[in-house]
């Protein structure tokens, strides 16, 4: 298998997990509140503040309505190859509890070894590979 196989094998990939979070994300959404089960004592708890627990005071004095809501976006994803075996990759969707480690464990299981990575929550969720080898 050629690299840009690979490659293209990745992106697919991804965006078959990215579809597979939105449609479960859309089941939790279409789900009535009193069939959830309550969290038991042993249940994740981020220890992270929630979105409704941040001020969103900053967004809006620095831009003012300017931000587009990810909300209801598809989810983007952008692959470059470089020189040699390094791969860059731009990832842009919903912020949703557990998207970092299943996004991260994807790029592990398709052979990338993720070397520098900047992830972002602001306003969504983004996640900036710099630098990933296959």
């Amino acid at each position: 298998m050629d690299r840009a196989s690979i490659l293209g094998d990745a992106i697919d990939y991804l965006k078959e997990l990215l579809q597979r979070i939105n449609d479960l994300h859309n089941e939790l959404e279409s789900t009535p509140p009193g069939s959830l089960l309550t969290p038991s004592s042993t249940s994740f708890q981020p220890l992270t503040p929630t979105l409704p627990t941040l001020p969103c005071r900053v967004k809006e004095e620095l831009y003012p309505g300017t931000l587009p809501s990810p909300k209801n976006q598809a989810a983007k994803v952008e692959v470059r190859v470089r020189e040699g075996r390094a791969v860059n990759i731009h990832m842009f969707c919903t912020r949703r509890p557990g998207l970092l480690l299943s996004t991260m464990r994807a790029l592990d299981n398709l052979g990338l070894d993720v070397q520098q990575a900047v992830i972002s929550c602001f306003n969504g969720f983004a996640l900036d590979v710099f630098k990933a080898e296959v």
